[in-house]
């Protein structure tokens, strides 16, 4: 799966990350290769998703982030 994401949903995702990071996406993150948004992902997961593994995670703060962009529309 794919992480790349939408510019005008970038400040979602960082938002919802909070929700499952115990610090949230940097404002850069969304020009870091899969990799490395991998190993943040893992490195920062909430500790009851210490051991999830980072597409888990990713699916987690992605349904977020879209569901509020969703809520956010006029």
């Amino acid at each position: 799966m794919s992480k790349k994401i939408q510019k005008d949903l970038k400040d979602d995702f960082i938002w919802a990350s909070g929700h499952y990071l115990c610090t949230h996406l940097p404002e850069n993150f969304d020009v870091w290769s899969d990799t490395k948004l991998d190993n943040f992902l893992e490195a920062n997961a909430w500790e009851p998703l210490e051991h999830w593994p980072a597409e888990d995670i990713w699916e987690q703060i992605q349904d977020l982030a879209l569901s509020v962009n969703e809520y956010k529309k006029p």
